[in-house]
Protein backbone atom coordinates (compact mmCIF):
# COMPACT_ATOMS: atom_id res chain seq x y z
CA UNK A 1 0.00 0.00 0.00
CA UNK A 2 1.34 3.39 -0.99
CA UNK A 3 1.95 6.24 1.48
CA UNK A 4 -0.97 8.19 0.02
CA UNK A 5 -3.34 5.24 0.38
CA UNK A 6 -2.36 4.74 4.01
CA UNK A 7 -2.86 8.42 4.72
CA UNK A 8 -6.28 8.51 3.05
CA UNK A 9 -7.46 5.47 4.97
CA UNK A 10 -6.35 7.02 8.27
CA UNK A 11 -8.03 10.35 7.51
CA UNK A 12 -11.32 8.60 6.71
CA UNK A 13 -11.12 6.61 9.96
CA UNK A 14 -10.33 9.74 12.03
CA UNK A 15 -13.22 11.66 10.44
CA UNK A 16 -15.62 8.82 11.29
CA UNK A 17 -14.39 8.42 14.89
CA UNK A 18 -14.07 12.07 15.95
CA UNK A 19 -16.83 13.58 13.74
CA UNK A 20 -17.38 17.20 14.92
CA UNK A 21 -14.04 17.21 16.74
CA UNK A 22 -12.20 16.59 13.46
CA UNK A 23 -11.45 19.29 10.88
CA UNK A 24 -9.61 18.83 7.58
CA UNK A 25 -7.77 21.92 6.34
CA UNK A 26 -5.89 20.57 3.32
CA UNK A 27 -6.59 17.41 1.37
CA UNK A 28 -4.34 15.69 -1.13
CA UNK A 29 -3.01 17.76 -4.00
CA UNK A 30 0.19 18.33 -5.91
CA UNK A 31 0.88 21.60 -4.05
CA UNK A 32 -0.15 20.74 -0.49
CA UNK A 33 0.08 17.96 2.06
CA UNK A 34 -2.78 16.72 4.28
CA UNK A 35 -3.28 19.00 7.30
CA UNK A 36 -6.06 18.53 9.87
CA UNK A 37 -6.94 19.17 13.52
CA UNK A 38 -8.59 17.14 16.29
CA UNK A 39 -9.98 18.59 19.52
CA UNK A 40 -9.71 16.63 22.78
CA UNK A 41 -11.46 17.37 26.09
CA UNK A 42 -10.76 15.89 29.52
CA UNK A 43 -13.40 13.57 30.96
CA UNK A 44 -16.13 15.32 32.97
CA UNK A 45 -16.97 14.62 36.62
CA UNK A 46 -19.93 15.68 38.76
CA UNK A 47 -17.96 18.09 40.95
CA UNK A 48 -16.17 19.77 38.02
CA UNK A 49 -15.99 23.56 37.73
CA UNK A 50 -14.88 25.70 34.80
CA UNK A 51 -11.31 25.33 36.06
CA UNK A 52 -11.57 21.55 35.67
CA UNK A 53 -12.19 21.60 31.92
CA UNK A 54 -8.98 20.95 30.00
CA UNK A 55 -9.16 21.11 26.23
CA UNK A 56 -6.54 20.71 23.55
CA UNK A 57 -6.71 21.09 19.76
CA UNK A 58 -3.87 19.36 17.94
CA UNK A 59 -2.96 20.01 14.34
CA UNK A 60 -1.24 17.27 12.32
CA UNK A 61 0.52 17.61 9.00
CA UNK A 62 1.53 14.52 7.00
CA UNK A 63 4.84 14.50 5.16
CA UNK A 64 4.83 12.65 1.81
CA UNK A 65 6.42 9.52 3.28
CA UNK A 66 4.21 9.29 6.37
CA UNK A 67 4.01 6.89 8.25
CA UNK A 68 7.68 6.07 7.61
CA UNK A 69 8.28 9.64 8.82
CA UNK A 70 6.42 11.09 11.78
CA UNK A 71 3.76 13.81 11.36
CA UNK A 72 4.35 17.45 12.24
CA UNK A 73 2.39 18.24 15.42
CA UNK A 74 1.27 21.65 16.66
CA UNK A 75 -1.10 22.95 19.34
CA UNK A 76 -3.42 25.54 17.78
CA UNK A 77 -5.63 26.16 20.84
CA UNK A 78 -6.05 25.05 24.45
CA UNK A 79 -8.18 25.70 27.53
CA UNK A 80 -6.73 25.91 31.07
CA UNK A 81 -3.31 24.73 29.90
CA UNK A 82 -0.15 26.63 30.74
CA UNK A 83 2.81 26.95 28.38
CA UNK A 84 4.73 24.34 30.33
CA UNK A 85 1.80 21.92 29.97
CA UNK A 86 1.75 22.34 26.20
CA UNK A 87 5.48 21.72 25.99
CA UNK A 88 5.05 18.57 28.06
CA UNK A 89 2.36 17.00 25.87
CA UNK A 90 4.19 17.86 22.62
CA UNK A 91 7.35 16.23 23.98
CA UNK A 92 5.40 13.10 24.88
CA UNK A 93 3.80 12.86 21.43
CA UNK A 94 7.08 13.40 19.59
CA UNK A 95 8.70 10.72 21.78
CA UNK A 96 6.10 8.27 20.44
CA UNK A 97 7.19 8.71 16.82
CA UNK A 98 10.30 6.45 16.74
CA UNK A 99 8.47 3.43 18.16
CA UNK A 100 5.54 3.83 15.73
CA UNK A 101 7.37 4.44 12.46
CA UNK A 102 5.97 2.39 9.59
CA UNK A 103 2.40 2.32 10.93
CA UNK A 104 -0.28 5.01 11.06
CA UNK A 105 -0.01 6.62 14.49
CA UNK A 106 -2.37 9.62 14.86
CA UNK A 107 -5.15 7.58 16.51
CA UNK A 108 -2.62 6.28 19.07
CA UNK A 109 -1.38 9.82 19.69
CA UNK A 110 -4.92 11.10 20.28
CA UNK A 111 -5.51 8.32 22.80
CA UNK A 112 -2.28 9.28 24.56
CA UNK A 113 -3.34 12.94 24.59
CA UNK A 114 -6.73 12.06 26.11
CA UNK A 115 -5.07 10.06 28.85
CA UNK A 116 -2.59 12.87 29.49
CA UNK A 117 -5.39 15.48 29.78
CA UNK A 118 -7.22 13.38 32.37
CA UNK A 119 -4.04 12.97 34.43
CA UNK A 120 -3.34 16.71 34.13
CA UNK A 121 -6.83 17.48 35.36
CA UNK A 122 -6.45 15.21 38.41
CA UNK A 123 -3.05 16.72 39.20
CA UNK A 124 -4.30 20.30 38.92
CA UNK A 125 -7.33 19.59 41.12
CA UNK A 126 -5.08 18.08 43.77
CA UNK A 127 -2.70 21.05 43.60
CA UNK A 128 -5.58 23.52 44.07
CA UNK A 129 -6.93 21.51 47.00
CA UNK A 130 -3.52 21.41 48.69
CA UNK A 131 -3.01 25.13 48.06
CA UNK A 132 -6.38 25.92 49.65
CA UNK A 133 -5.54 23.76 52.68
CA UNK A 134 -2.19 25.56 53.05
CA UNK A 135 -3.93 28.94 52.81
CA UNK A 136 -6.40 28.00 55.54
CA UNK A 137 -3.63 26.63 57.74
CA UNK A 138 -1.56 29.80 57.32
CA UNK A 139 -4.61 31.93 58.10
CA UNK A 140 -5.34 29.92 61.26
CA UNK A 141 -1.69 30.17 62.30
CA UNK A 142 -1.76 33.95 61.80
CA UNK A 143 -4.91 34.25 63.92
CA UNK A 144 -3.35 32.13 66.66
CA UNK A 145 -0.21 34.27 66.74
CA UNK A 146 -2.32 37.39 67.28
CA UNK A 147 -3.40 36.01 70.67
CA UNK A 148 -0.01 34.56 71.59
CA UNK A 149 1.89 37.78 71.08
CA UNK A 150 5.55 37.93 70.14
CA UNK A 151 7.97 35.56 71.86
CA UNK A 152 10.91 37.34 73.52
CA UNK A 153 14.31 35.81 72.84
CA UNK A 154 17.80 36.98 73.79
CA UNK A 155 18.30 38.20 70.24
CA UNK A 156 14.98 40.06 70.07
CA UNK A 157 15.59 41.69 73.50
CA UNK A 158 19.06 42.88 72.51
CA UNK A 159 17.64 44.29 69.27
CA UNK A 160 14.88 46.08 71.19
CA UNK A 161 17.37 47.42 73.82
CA UNK A 162 19.67 48.86 71.16
CA UNK A 163 16.75 50.52 69.44
CA UNK A 164 15.37 51.85 72.74
CA UNK A 165 18.76 53.29 73.81
CA UNK A 166 19.16 54.95 70.42
CA UNK A 167 15.69 56.54 70.68
CA UNK A 168 16.36 57.81 74.21
CA UNK A 169 19.72 59.23 73.17
CA UNK A 170 18.03 61.04 70.30
CA UNK A 171 15.35 62.46 72.64
CA UNK A 172 18.00 63.68 75.10
CA UNK A 173 19.91 65.24 72.23
CA UNK A 174 16.82 67.12 71.10
CA UNK A 175 16.07 68.22 74.66
CA UNK A 176 19.61 69.57 75.02
CA UNK A 177 19.21 71.48 71.80
CA UNK A 178 16.09 73.18 73.17
CA UNK A 179 17.51 73.83 76.69
CA UNK A 180 21.27 73.15 77.03
CA UNK A 181 21.07 73.67 80.84
CA UNK A 182 18.39 71.02 81.37
CA UNK A 183 19.75 67.84 82.95
CA UNK A 184 18.49 64.34 82.39
CA UNK A 185 17.47 62.24 85.38
CA UNK A 186 20.69 60.28 85.18
CA UNK A 187 22.80 63.46 85.04
CA UNK A 188 21.00 64.86 88.08
CA UNK A 189 21.82 61.79 90.15
CA UNK A 190 25.42 61.76 88.93
CA UNK A 191 25.89 65.38 90.01
CA UNK A 192 24.10 65.13 93.37
CA UNK A 193 24.02 61.63 94.87
CA UNK A 194 22.18 63.00 97.92
CA UNK A 195 19.06 62.81 95.75
CA UNK A 196 19.13 59.08 96.28
CA UNK A 197 18.36 59.64 99.98
CA UNK A 198 16.06 62.58 99.39
CA UNK A 199 12.95 60.52 99.97
CA UNK A 200 14.15 59.75 103.50
CA UNK A 201 13.67 63.40 104.45
CA UNK A 202 9.91 63.10 104.05
CA UNK A 203 7.93 62.11 107.19
CA UNK A 204 6.72 58.53 107.39
CA UNK A 205 3.07 58.41 106.49
CA UNK A 206 2.51 55.77 109.17
CA UNK A 207 3.82 58.05 111.97
CA UNK A 208 1.51 61.00 112.87
CA UNK A 209 3.10 64.45 113.05
CA UNK A 210 3.08 66.36 116.39
CA UNK A 211 0.62 69.07 115.41
CA UNK A 212 0.26 72.13 117.68
CA UNK A 213 -3.05 73.93 117.91
CA UNK A 214 -3.24 77.65 118.56
CA UNK A 215 -6.21 77.73 120.97
CA UNK A 216 -6.44 81.51 120.81
CA UNK A 217 -7.91 81.14 117.37
CA UNK A 218 -10.99 79.56 118.84
CA UNK A 219 -13.34 81.99 120.68
CA UNK A 220 -15.88 79.38 121.64
CA UNK A 221 -14.80 77.49 124.81
CA UNK A 222 -17.12 74.59 124.05
CA UNK A 223 -15.41 74.19 120.67
CA UNK A 224 -12.04 74.21 122.48
CA UNK A 225 -13.26 71.45 124.76
CA UNK A 226 -14.28 69.41 121.77
CA UNK A 227 -10.84 69.90 120.26
CA UNK A 228 -9.18 68.78 123.51
CA UNK A 229 -11.31 65.70 123.63
CA UNK A 230 -10.37 64.83 120.09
Amino acid sequence: MSFEEQQKDELEALAAIYADDYELFNGFSETSLPRFAISIVSEEQEDDTDLDKYQLTLQFKFPKTYPDVGPEIEIISSVNLEDIDEIEILDELNDMVPENLGIVMVFTMIGKSQEWLNLLKDRKKLERKEAEERRKKEQEEAERKKFEGTRVTVESFISWKLKFDAEMAEKNKLAKAVDPTKLTGKEMFMRDKNLIDSDLSFPDADEPDDVKVDESLFADEELLDDVDEE
